[in-house]
């Protein structure tokens, strides 16, 4: 059973932005809040990581030594092979705080926007919507197609969060480093975690 603090489970799919998810499970981990995350990584991307991180990308392993976190930190991630369909997380008695899917890629969201789970992030994500937890699911793909439209719609309507990274504009000394990090603080807030810095619009000033 799940101890003091949330678990989450995080799906690393393969669309481009890698570095999307190295980057929330840095800003994330090392919450008193977050107890344990449950990493699914599939097999596509760890094609993509290798070619957008490096060759040292091999298996979801990897994700966790690019991580660069200090041993306690990092020793909360639970990885999980996508071929495991048996994991705790494929089963809606698994108690978590909800999953984010990042990057998602238009196949992961056209296969949970039908039900359609292969593999065990497919599973896990139909697991969230079914129980009507928190689920967000970072699109990657653009201009969107009528397809891609139609199943964010679906999505949705499940009660899914779709929540592609646009930059937010507005924040002062707009970099992609400070653009990332306001993408990953609202991600937090979805979960109910709060990260450090102050990216709320407040208004003109």
């Amino acid at each position: 059973m799940p101890g003091e603090g949330k678990e989450i489970v995080v799906g690393i799919s393969g669309a481009s932005g890698s570095a999307l998810a190295i980057g929330l499970l840095q800003s994330i981990l090392p919450l008193d809040a977050v107890a344990r995350i449950h990493l699914v990584v599939s097999p596509s991307a760890l094609t993509v990581a290798r070619q957008e991180v490096g060759p040292e990308i091999h298996d979801a392993r990897s994700f966790v030594t690019v991580l660069g976190l200090e041993p306690r930190v990092a020793g909360k991630i639970e990885i999980h092979s996508d071929d495991d369909v048996s994991a705790a997380i494929s089963s809606g008695s698994y108690p978590t705080a909800g999953m984010v899917v990042v990057p998602c890629s238009a196949g992961t969201l056209a296969s949970i926007a039908h039900g359609i789970s292969r593999g065990l992030l497919q599973r896990a994500a139909d697991v969230q919507l079914k129980e009507r937890r928190p689920l967000v699911l970072s699109f990657r793909e653009s201009p969107y197609s009528l397809v891609h439209l139609e199943n964010m719609a679906a999505v949705t309507r499940a009660g899914g969060i779709v929540m592609p990274p646009s930059p937010a504009f507005y924040i002062e000394a707009p970099s992609i480093e400070r653009l990332m990090q306001a993408y990953f603080f609202r991600v937090a807030r979805v979960f109910g975690l709060e990260l450090p810095g102050d990216f709320v619009w407040r208004g003109p000033r």
